[in-house]
């Protein structure tokens, strides 16, 4: 008998006679296991047998902002590259600064990860068509390109001198 159960927003499963089943992070053989440890300690009941299937993924987004066309949340149809994410914010402006990309990720501790990439080689003179600093993005990673140096100069001129921010 097949009984369809969807994780919650909490990451649980709800099934007959148990509740909030974690189920975010496992594999499927891991919650295969989590649940018939559930139903033997908690119900008492033996050989039961379970087969979880996945059925649909959540959806995987990554997200681009800082010196782009369109900064966005973009969803991950499949594997994605740096060079792709940004290609899919519209490009770069003029005043990126394509040396310090940074790519903000977090690790499965949940602490936060930061690592700065130099794609100008690549996106801006074309020397490298392989970048090393190429890197594939994971579920919730968040890409920043910042201005350069002398945008923010030209920024900091700006405010206080043109608009007349004392």
């Amino acid at each position: 008998q097949g009984r369809p159960a969807r994780v919650t927003t909490q990451g649980t499963i709800d099934l007959p006679a148990l509740n909030n089943i974690p189920a975010q992070g496992l594999t499927l053989v891991e919650l295969k296991q989590e649940i018939i440890c559930r139903y033997q300690t908690e119900l008492g009941i033996e050989g039961i047998e379970v087969t979880p299937i996945l059925t649909q993924r959540a959806p995987r987004f990554f997200y681009v902002f800082g010196e782009v066309n369109a900064p966005n949340r973009f969803t991950m149809e499949g594997p994605t590259t740096l060079m792709q994410a940004i290609t899919m914010a519209g490009s770069w402006k003029i005043g990126a600064n394509l040396r310090q990309i940074a790519i903000f990720r977090r690790g499965d501790d949940w602490r936060l990860m930061a690592t700065v990439v130099n794609m100008q080689g690549t996106m801006l003179f074309n020397h490298q068509p392989c970048p090393a600093g190429e890197i594939w993005l994971d579920d919730s990673d968040i890409v920043m390109v910042p201005k350069t140096p002398i945008l923010i100069a030209d920024d900091l001129i700006n405010l206080y001198l043109t608009r007349g921010l004392y």
